[in-house]
């Protein structure tokens, strides 16, 4: 079961999914937005939007997670006139979709896919590129990097202790056929989803501090270089003499903040926070692509349930709400 912060998506999507449905059908009120923009409801119909991906000729694409009881199928999703519609023999559950060369990738569950022959409605082919072996706990988001290789963050394995299951805490790389898989970067609790600044292969991945106590640590984005070991579970950064030797962060959140999607504009960073920082409840805040920022600036605010799914097309944010829809804020 993929995990997010240690309670499932899937179990939190629940939580909301008795006034999901009807706060669509009322019209849920906007986000703002501080900074500036238009903000607009894009789509709604989805679960538990987890990621975004989009072709080359407009489309925009939904990974959803779907519900724990069932009920509610995930997917993947094409959001189109304001309605998202499951494509046909979609995988499920979702948790990472990344478009690249002329076919979608899709992290689902142990799996890796890709989809490709899009017709404007439904993808011809679907084929497995990758089968985690026995024990392996699963994927979160994806990407692809200019060296051509496609990265994948392994999902939560312990919320604080070490894990022989295999990957645990890793962040892998496969070509574009799910062959020659390689280890990344090691250390990292939940490495969740993940975006690349143009013409890198140093992934910016969020990752999720762990749940266990009172007092716990805080959440970050890590910028990746091959063989970077982030610490977990000795290093959290409750304890900054504990993380000794290890790769630091570039930007950090506080405890549970939850930092979720994220998307590039410019020398900016986008990041969707399922909890939010303080009382502000859930938001998307930014901060320089090159971290370091005191105080992270709200860019959406006002969300009537918690957000996960991030995704940038040219100058527009895209954000998955857990009540089913997703917003699109036009940057100024």
């Amino acid at each position: 079961m993929i995990k997010v912060r240690g309670l499932a998506a899937v179990a939190i999507a629940g939580a909301f999914a008795v006034g999901a449905s009807s706060a669509v059908a009322a019209g849920p009120p906007l986000p703002t937005a501080p900074a500036g923009g238009t903000v607009t409801a894009f789509a709604s119909g989805l679960s538990t939007p987890t990621s975004f991906a989009f072709s080359p000729g407009g489309d925009v694409f939904a990974g959803d997670f779907g519900s724990e009881d069932g009920k509610t199928k995930g997917g993947v999703f094409l959001l189109k006139n304001g309605v998202a519609t499951r494509i046909a023999k979609s995988p499920t559950p979702v948790s990472g979709v990344t478009w690249h060369g002329n076919a979608l990738y899709v992290a689902a569950g142990t799996k890796l896919y890709r989809m490709s022959g899009w017709n404007g409605t439904s993808f011809s082919k679907i084929k497995t590129l990758y089968r985690g072996p026995k024990g392996f706990p699963g994927f979160n988001g994806i990407g692809f990097g200019a060296n051509g290789r496609l990265y994948a963050g392994v999902s939560n394995a312990s919320d604080h202790k070490a894990s022989s299951k295999p990957y645990a805490f890793d962040l892998l790389s496969f070509d574009k056929n799910g062959r020659h898989l390689k280890v990344e970067a090691s250390g990292l609790r939940q490495p969740w989803q993940m975006v690349f600044p143009k013409r890198s292969s140093n992934p910016l991945v969020s990752d999720l501090g762990e749940d266990a106590g009172v007092k716990n640590p805080p959440d970050y984005v890590v910028r990746v270089k091959r063989g970077d070991d982030y610490g977990f579970p000795k290093c959290t950064w409750k304890k900054k003499s504990a993380c000794k030797g290890f790769a630091k962060p570039v930007q950090f959140f506080p405890a549970h903040s939850s930092a979720m999607g994220l998307g590039i504009i410019g020398d900016t960073l986008y990041v969707s926070l399922f909890g939010g920082i303080g009382k502000s409840g859930p938001e998307v805040v930014s901060v320089p692509v090159a971290g370091g920022a005191t105080t992270p600036k709200p860019v959406l605010t006002g969300f009537v349930a918690p957000i996960v799914g991030l995704g940038v097309q040219g100058k527009s944010v895209y954000v998955g709400e857990l009540t089913g829809t997703v917003y699109k804020l036009d940057t100024p």
